[in-house]
């Protein structure tokens, strides 16, 4: 198993801003993800040459000699401001859910691992104090790091209202075969659905054939009873005269 805790590819590169694809290893939490400066300037680091040539790998040896300790936070907590402006959370890709099932057959399936276990991913935007120091990195560059959030802390860290918004818009994965179990179980219950309609329409029905009769049978009853009132009448007015 890889110690390295993200798989790193350089999207985007535009003046002192930097677009990372950042792939969860499996060293760690399957949904584990890093937003600090710090983490930030681990990752750019760990892609320069190792020669140690570029303007931001020379300016950290001065700082903290032949091998700066970016895996201390007070080291970022001192120093870290002078390389790395910003960061930003853009997006989350496959949050897993199940991460026992997609445990077991990443690690054993590796015929489909790629394609229907991908790892988790996250895009990091950085924006640096000066655009120098992204010499030595291009478009489409790739490596794995050990980099994580060594000054946690840092005040600028992204807010977890920031966080829990990108989560929100978070594409989730999902077993192969479960989103097609999931569109059928619909189906069923609309066939239930127009069972029960046709059921309850049948009841309806003769109901109102009833209530049909009913109104239709009540008129008669009416007419046959006044008609006897007014044949009483007559009776009476006949007898009168006499």
């Amino acid at each position: 198993m890889s110690s390295d805790t993200f798989y790193i590819q350089v999207q985007a590169i535009k003046g002192d801003t930097v677009e990372l694809m950042c792939r969860t290893s499996t060293a760690g939490g399957v949904n584990d993800y890093a937003v600090t400066r710090s983490f930030a300037l681990m990752v750019l680091e760990d892609g320069m040459p190792y020669a140690k040539t570029t303007p931001l790998q020379k300016r950290l040896v001065e700082l903290g000699g032949s091998t700066p300790p970016v895996w201390e936070s007070s080291f970022h907590r001192e120093h870290v401001g002078e390389f790395i402006a910003s960061t930003e959370l853009v997006e989350r890709i496959g949050i897993v859910g199940d991460e026992r099932t997609w445990r077991e057959r990443f690690e054993h399936d590796d015929a489909t691992a790629e394609r229907d276990y991908p790892l988790h991913r996250f895009v990091l935007r950085v924006r640096v104090t000066d655009p120098k120091w992204l010499t030595g990195l291009k478009v489409g560059q790739g490596w794995g790091t050990t980099a994580f959030d060594a000054w946690w802390d840092d005040p600028t860290r992204p807010s977890k209202a920031a966080l829990a918004a990108v989560e929100r818009k978070a594409s989730r994965w999902s077993p192969p075969g479960a989103k097609k179990a999931a569109a059928k179980k619909p189906a069923a219950k609309k066939s239930a659905a127009k069972k029960v309609t046709r059921k309850t329409a049948a009841k309806k029905a003769p109901a109102k054939k009833a209530a049909k009769k009913a109104t239709r049978a009540a008129p008669k009853k009416t007419t046959t009873r006044a008609a006897a009132k007014k044949t009483t009448a007559k009776k009476a007015a006949k007898k009168k005269p006499a």
